[in-house]
């Protein structure tokens, strides 16, 4: 209930839409936390695997496929020896246990391209 009271005050929330994607920044450093757009192009496994083995989360914004029929957030929050990407998805606890295979993440981002969509690293700030 806090949460959504603080998207709602803050402009976060679309009314019958569920969130606008400036959500992802705007909340991240209302609450202290670095966070940066990365751009589909630069996003190769090296780099998303880079992000997460520093302890970076990467804000993941899905398009039609295995999460979602429309448009849906998803957490991107580590990756196993094998390679494998662990996500954090708050709409199916089955799907945050499953260990994903990062192509086929990519390859279901949203084709949205604004307010830094579909990728962004959140990470702590340091200071």
């Amino acid at each position: 209930a806090e949460m959504a009271r603080h998207c709602v005050e803050n402009g976060c929330w679309a009314r019958l839409h569920g969130s606008y994607l400036s959500i992802v920044q705007t909340v991240a450093e209302d609450f202290g936390l670095a966070c940066s757009p990365l751009p589909p192009e630069e996003a190769d496994s090296d780099t998303i695997v880079q992000h997460l083995a520093s302890g970076s989360l990467i804000v993941a914004l899905m398009g039609p496929g295995h999460f979602t029929n429309g448009g849906h957030f998803i957490v991107l929050r580590g990756v196993t020896l094998e390679g494998g990407i662990l996500v954090a998805d708050p709409a199916s606890q089955e799907r945050s246990l499953t260990v994903w295979d990062l192509d086929l993440i990519l390859e279901e981002l949203s084709v949205k391209r604004w307010d830094g969509s579909p990728l962004w690293v959140v990470s702590p700030q340091f200071t």
